[in-house]
């Protein structure tokens, strides 16, 4: 019942956007719960489920995801070091022709860790280890990784698109593999 009224309250404010930060089963609740009560506000950004491409087409429906917009850390298509290699490999070891962000996620961490361990020559020091990565760049298939001098990662999130029934990058312009357009359009989706 939270969600009907928590649906219907936003329906009443009749918003421009909605920004729903929630992981995979929520995002998928509330885009379910938005469609029921015939809500559909002109954008909609979800944190992570419009990520995880099949998933969130099967479960909300591929005629749904029309203009839903996201944050995503890895796009199959991207032009950096060893990506096409990696999705490569992922579709053969795998069989399928969709990869994971969470994957490329954590390769990107294994090639991080190398990197610096290469770097200071002993996989032990781990302060040695993260000094470098403060202090350096690291090219992986998600692109260059740096870190602040706290140690939180710097640069920015691409930005997802369900465009034509298939995720895009938008987001930044000098990655995008299409452009970003007005709207969420349930319904048209596919």
């Amino acid at each position: 019942m939270p969600e009907v009224a928590a649906n219907a309250t936003m329906k009443n404010a009749d918003p421009d956007l909605v920004v729903h930060g929630a992981q995979f089963e929520d995002g998928i609740g509330l885009t379910r719960s938005m469609l029921k009560a015939d809500f559909t506000p002109g954008m909609f950004y979800e944190t992570n489920a419009p990520s995880f491409g099949a998933q969130y087409s099967d479960g909300i429906g591929m005629e749904n995801t029309e203009g839903v917009i996201y944050a995503v850390s890895h796009s199959p298509e991207a032009d950096t070091p060893g990506n096409a290699e990696f999705v490569a490999k992922y579709k053969e070891m795998f069989g399928t022709d969709e990869v994971p962000e969470d994957a490329a996620d954590g390769y990107a961490a294994a090639q991080v860790m190398q990197a610096a361990v290469e770097a200071v020559g002993n996989i032990d020091d781990q302060e040695a280890m993260a000094s470098w990565l403060r202090e350096n760049e690291v090219d992986t298939i998600l692109g260059s990784l740096s870190w602040d001098e706290t140690g939180a990662p710097t640069g920015e999130f691409l930005i997802g698109q369900w465009q034509n029934g298939k995720p895009e990058i938008v987001l930044p312009a000098d990655v995008s593999t299409a452009d970003i357009e007005p709207g969420w359009h349930p319904g048209a989706g596919g």
